[in-house]
């Protein structure tokens, strides 16, 4: 018998999560965003201007879904830590209602429970929300893992790394849950370029490196929600999992994926729950036995990884669901 981890009966589409545009200070107009996803094989961008919130109704069609979106910045200089520290908290908010979204603006102090008591009244409101950047933010673990109600926690930001080489955060989140707290991980673009004078992308091209892939029945704004909710989807720099699930006869985790180089379960131990390296010829189907794992984590996770550094990386999946 099979337990599926992502849907056995969706579709995938791909999403961009965190987009700036000429709205805030991105240089792309929604409109260029929209063809310039589209024509790259995305079907969803969550527009997140910066303390802005605009649904573009007027870019939905058969193939392309935007969402409501805002990002909202904590951030404040504090005179009394020396040296000087610029302290910055990002968190992106996703509005299940588009068109009857209230967006509070936010008091820009950072403060862990002005934060808190912002991100409980946007939920309150029907918001989803997740953290960005830490990395780039320059924020301590201890600073992250008091933060709550988060659904979702970027493990890659693709400008900051092609911008500032700070975009990987999946040791922040991997300290994050191993503290108890639960998030989805999402890898995203952070997108503020445009194109040049011949209408190409410039060289500063912070587009098309961080996605999720969601699984659900067809492109409308609900069967989204639904299957973000639920985490039917993966985060990714360009590995492919075509599927993934728990084969209840033999007790092993079976995975089918675009060619990798290695793959890596983990838990909350340092040391992985099981690790696969490639050597010669790329990993594409594996099994992975569950018994050993289950005896000493509360959960599991995969990271993918292909020789040229691209990623993939799991939902954390917990024992304690009865399917597992």
């Amino acid at each position: 018998m099979r337990k599926y981890l992502l849907p056995e009966n969706g579709k995938f589409y791909k999403a961009n999560l965190h987009c700036h545009t000429t709205v805030s200070d991105g240089k792309m107009t929604p409109e260029q965003v929209k063809e310039h996803y589209l024509k790259n094989g995305y079907n969803i961008v969550a527009f997140t201007d910066h303390s802005k919130y605009v649904w573009h109704k007027e870019l939905v069609s058969e193939d392309f879904l935007p969402i409501g979106g805002v990002e909202a910045a904590f951030t404040c200089l504090d005179p009394d830590v020396k040296p000087l520290k610029f302290k910055l908290c990002h968190i992106n908010f996703w509005a299940r209602d588009p068109e009857n979204a209230v967006y509070i603006p936010e008091s820009f102090a950072y403060d862990v429970g002005v934060i808190n008591r912002y991100i409980a009244q946007m939920k309150k409101l029907g918001w989803m929300c997740g953290l960005n950047h830490p990395a780039w933010s320059l924020q301590t673990s201890e600073e992250v893992n008091a933060l709550v109600g988060l659904d979702t926690f970027e493990v890659y930001n693709h400008g900051s790394d092609v911008l500032h080489n700070n975009g990987q955060t999946q040791g922040h989140w991997a300290r994050f849950l191993n503290n108890g707290n639960r998030a989805y991980a999402v890898a995203t673009d952070d997108n503020h370029c445009g194109y040049d004078k011949n209408g190409t992308v410039g060289p500063a091209n912070d587009t098309l490196g961080g996605y999720i892939s969601i699984s659900m029945p067809s492109l409308t704004y609900e069967n989204f929600f639904k299957a973000f909710e639920k985490g039917s989807f993966y985060a990714s720099t360009g590995v492919v999992i075509k599927e993934i699930y728990i084969d209840t006869d033999t007790d092993e985790i079976v995975l089918s994926t675009s060619p990798v180089k290695q793959i890596i379960v983990k838990g909350i131990h340092t040391v992985p729950a099981a690790r696969f390296n490639g050597y010669g010829d790329d990993f594409t189907n594996v099994r992975i036995p569950l018994a050993s794992i289950r005896e000493k984590e509360p959960f599991f996770r995969l990271e993918l990884r292909t020789a040229d550094g691209k990623m993939a990386y799991t939902q954390p999946y917990y024992f304690e669901c009865k399917d597992l």
